[in-house]
């Protein structure tokens, strides 16, 4: 699965560059003291407010499958058009034909509840959520109750639809994100088709919140 991502993330980058004229520019992972420390200098000002990292040891890190792609002519700091993830869970339809039994359901969702968390927290202050994940497999089966713990880490949103704006109603801010569950296997142009659209509504808010240059429009 991460293979197929990896292609669709190439078709990406591709499009970004021939449609704008912007180089996407690709961090493997990001240090929770990179998270803290943004979020202390954006509410620098408001002295009721203090971000810090609960363990002071090893650094620890988000690593999403797909990465976090910035804007190379953007400079700093940087702004995060597409953060991107892939998920695949379940293994008990392998097992039924080798005659064993079930197992549990295994808890890789309970590891995207973590980064989106973390995620939620890099875009505080900013009007989108540009993360995607793609899940696949036996545990995302019409049939499965794990859907609803993925609608749950989505605020109840629908699944499989490209939300990318976070909608502000009733003095509240509504989170919506593009995840993608199903138990076939996602092929690299369908996952494609969400990314340039995740991409390309990020680079059209930057352009307009800050005035940043999009060369190819």
């Amino acid at each position: 699965m991460e293979e197929r991502l990896g292609v669709a993330l190439g078709l990406f980058e591709d499009a970004i560059q021939a449609e704008f004229g912007l180089t996407p520019v690709l961090e493997n992972r990001m240090f929770v003291s990179q998270i803290v420390e943004a979020l202390n200098q954006r509410y620098s000002k408001d002295l009721s407010v203090n971000f810090e990292r609960a363990f002071q040891g090893t650094a620890t890190f988000l690593k999403p499958d797909g990465g976090f792609w910035s804007i190379k002519e953007w400079g700093t700091p940087r702004r995060y058009v597409l953060v991107a993830e892939a998920k695949r869970q379940g293994t008990n339809a392998l097992r039924a034909l080798e005659g064993k039994p079930k197992q549990a359901k295994g808890n890789a969702i309970e590891r995207l509840g973590k980064n989106m968390r973390g995620i939620d927290a890099l875009f505080l202050g900013e009007k989108i959520t540009p993360f995607v994940c793609f899940g696949e497999g036996c545990d995302f089966a019409p049939d499965s109750s794990i859907l609803d713990r993925v609608a749950t880490m989505n605020g109840f949103f629908p699944l499989n639809r490209v939300a990318v704006d976070k909608l502000p109603i009733d003095g509240d801010t509504l989170k919506p994100t593009s995840l993608f569950f199903r138990e076939e296997p996602w092929t690299p142009q369908e996952m494609f088709e969400v990314l340039i659209a995740v991409g390309r509504r990020s680079i059209a808010y930057y352009a307009a919140e800050y005035g940043l240059p999009v060369p190819g429009t």
